[in-house]
């Protein structure tokens, strides 16, 4: 028998094992999926064995073993990435929207969230990493696979693959719902990576592709009269953990002592991304048209055309996506220094220069917020750690109390920003308004789960009920009292702020265009709701049921909309 470092030296000479243990592992996505997504059993085993007979193909090309080990590498990633894909969210292949995610979070975001992926990147490098030393080791001491061996691995391979596309052939043509793009790994992520180019390609042209449009809008109200609305896009921030919407912790202190605010505890976000969300929430689009956004303008674009002088104040760093272009409409566009991560309350120096401005006798203003992103206790001063301990930067399941004390501590502040965004508004002495509205929601080890963060692949009940309000100054509910009984009579009714925060602010602006639609304004007598939808990964609005909800996140939310 040879003595074990003898045994481990001929495998590690071996060029067969080398092959063979690069299929094994290439293959743990797959058998990962295997387990957790929900597809027939017949495109489970084609999503083995099509992928195993083709790594077997490409390893049986060449004698060289550690070149092909090498150039496989994109295939390390893609397994790479699905990994830790799985291990955050625990189900889904890698999205478009996934790949999306990573070309518009900033830095500084994406720095906070890497320290909880650190167990998951400690994974895949401890699994792939080796194989491709030994490549590089193979490729050094000149190790070459034996004829035989290669034309073994290539009739193994060939069967294999002809194996799994005949059953997925058979399964199509039996009425078997599944296809090679979506249920086989990884051409399915392959698929969307080139999805998410294409769409990356288009965004880059948006400046050329809406250049000519317009809204056609114009001011049915004296144009020299005093009037100022701010228009703000909260992040992650969930309707159930505010006070306003019966929370039992006090999260909103001050916004519940205004006596002309109104929330809308109905709100069901149409999707889980920023990317998509916001350029909702600041157009006329919304998911059964948002594949028009190339060719389309924001609001700031219709309240200029109608006199309105526009601004747009951002906590959040340039990223080339289309907030980024809709903000650069403006007649006044500002950015926090991110680098040195500000809080929120730096916008509301903005809006007090804004307010004391009287050259313009009528202001827009749309401030982006950092909200409630995690890390938490990162998005508020010391001062505001009112639920402890808080002070927690790691999230697991074992920390969910303090990470909830320290969510509640983000809204807590919000309600800060809000109110005295509410203050500067209240010193103009004129009619004002303000709209709020999260673009998403967040899961927080809610459940057995264990689910965190947002913009999965499939979302939950956690990520779409957002928080969303809308205050009125004095002035303004004394010369519009109909549109603020409006308000207050629809904030009872569920309400999608994808189709009404950009329709409502139109309407309490005094503000028409052809683009609008007075039915989706919650200032508007005929306000009407429809069947809640969602924007899945495929740019599709289908029925919210049809969004990857799971039982339990539907009963959730059968308690603030009809089904």
């Amino acid at each position: 028998m040879k003595p074990v470092h003898e045994f481990i030296k001929s495998i590690i000479a071996s060029p067969r094992c080398l092959a063979i243990w690069t299929v094994i592992i290439l293959l743990v996505p797959n058998m990962v999926l295997t387990y957790t997504e929900n597809m027939p059993a017949v495109w489970k085993t084609v999503n083995m064995i099509l992928p195993a007979g083709i790594y077997l193909l490409i390893l049986s090309i060449h004698r060289r073993t550690g070149w092909i080990t090498i150039s496989m590498f994109p295939f390390f990633f893609f397994a790479a990435f699905q990994l830790v894909l799985l291990y955050l969210y625990g189900e889904s292949i890698i999205a478009v929207d996934m790949y999306l995610n990573i070309v518009t979070t900033n830095m500084s975001e994406a720095t906070e969230l890497l320290g909880n992926l650190l167990p998951a990147i400690g994974i895949v490098v401890a699994l792939y990493l080796p194989v491709l030393v030994w490549g590089i080791y193979a490729i050094v001491k000149k190790i070459n696979m034996a004829g035989s061996i290669r034309k073994t691995l290539s009739l193994t391979g060939s069967i294999l693959a002809v194996s799994g596309c005949v059953m997925a052939f058979g399964s199509m043509n039996s009425g078997v719902k599944g296809s090679f793009m979506y249920d086989v790994f990884p051409a399915n992520v392959i698929h969307n990576m080139g999805e998410a180019i294409n769409r990356t390609t288009h965004i880059a042209t948006y400046p050329e592709t809406s250049a000519d449009y317009n809204f056609n809008a114009r001011l049915i109200r004296k144009p020299d009269s005093r009037e100022i609305c701010v228009f703000v896009i909260g992040e992650t921030s969930r309707a159930i953990n505010w006070q306003l919407n019966g929370y039992h912790r006090a999260t909103n202190p001050c916004l519940s002592k205004e006596p002309n605010l109104i929330f809308f505890g109905h709100a069901i976000s149409e999707s889980n991304t920023t990317h998509k969300s916001v350029p909702m929430l600041m157009s006329a689009l919304n998911s059964s048209d948002f594949n028009d956004i190339n060719y389309r303008k924001s609001i700031l674009t219709a309240m200029k055309e109608a006199g309105y002088y526009t601004r747009f104040f951002s906590n959040q760093a340039p990223n080339k996506s289309y907030t980024e272009y809709f903000g650069n409409e403006a007649d006044d566009t500002r950015y926090t220094d991110t680098e040195n991560h500000p809080y929120d309350s730096e916008l509301v120096e903005f809006v007090h220069e804004a307010v004391a401005d009287t050259l313009h006798p009528k202001q827009f203003i749309v401030m982006h917020t950092y909200g409630s992103h995690f890390r938490y206790n990162d998005r508020y001063p010391a001062s505001f750690s009112y639920f402890t301990p808080d002070n927690v930067t790691e999230a697991t399941y074992a920390d969910r109390d303090e990470l909830i004390n320290a969510y509640d501590n983000s809204i807590r502040f919000t309600d800060h920003v809000l109110s005295s965004v509410i203050g500067e508004l209240k010193t103009a002495g004129c009619p004002c308004t303000m709209m709020y509205s999260s673009d998403h929601g967040e899961d927080i080890y809610d459940d057995l789960r264990h689910r965190f963060l947002h913009a999965s692949p499939t979302p939950t009940y956690y990520q779409l009920h957002v928080a969303m309000l809308a205050w009125l100054s004095d002035e303004f509910c004394n010369l519009h009292p109909d549109m603020a009984d409006n308000l207050r009579e629809n904030s009872m009714r569920p309400v999608s702020p994808q189709k009404s925060m950009f329709n409502t602010a139109i309407d309490i602006c005094g503000v028409e265009t052809p683009v609008a639609d007075r039915t989706k304004s919650l200032a508007s007598g005929s306000y009407s709701f429809a069947h809640p939808v969602y924007l899945n990964d495929l740019n599709r609005a289908v029925p919210i049921e049809e969004s990857g909800l799971k039982p339990s996140d539907l009963k959730l939310l059968s308690s603030i909309i009809d089904f």
